[in-house]
């Protein structure tokens, strides 16, 4: 192989490596949650964030509960009184998705965020990967925030 071909050839993966992880990173689409979840609750006061989901013995696969704080911080929740599998996701001020956890029923266990979230976004268990969504997603929440009431 020549000098100058192999410098072509590694300047040409450089570029597709570059243009792989770029289109990778800032090409995706946000995910309108609101087409995969119909039924959207908002908690956004102490008294919807405390209640949650307890006492409810099942949720609809179009449903979700979306949790509104008023500033970023560790969050944290548990599943006191709640009897449905679920997963929650703790999901940044614009709406990117950096942790998702699993929650059991009736646990007092607290699931707490690594890192300060504003939002979060509790589902039936395994409705994220049914759907396709994962960490580092982006969610559009606008919609949800816009009616909350």
């Amino acid at each position: 192989m020549s000098k100058q071909y192999r410098i072509f050839v590694q300047k040409s993966l450089k570029f597709f490596l570059v243009f792989f992880i770029s289109s990778n990173t800032f090409s995706a689409d946000e995910i309108k949650i609101n087409v995969l979840l119909t039924n959207i609750e908002v908690a956004s006061n102490p008294n919807d964030r405390r209640k949650g989901l307890m006492y409810r013995k099942s949720l609809s696969e179009d449903h979700g509960m979306f949790f509104v704080w008023e500033y970023r911080k560790r969050q944290c929740m548990w599943m006191r009184n709640t009897y449905i599998p679920l997963n929650v996701a703790y999901i940044d001020t614009k709406g990117k998705i950096l942790e998702i956890y699993e929650m059991l029923p009736l646990s007092e266990d607290s699931i707490c965020s690594k890192k300060r979230v504003k939002y979060a976004l509790e589902v039936n268990l395994d409705w994220f990967k049914r759907n396709n969504v994962y960490v580092g997603d982006q969610i559009d929440i606008t919609e949800i925030l816009d009616n909350d009431n």
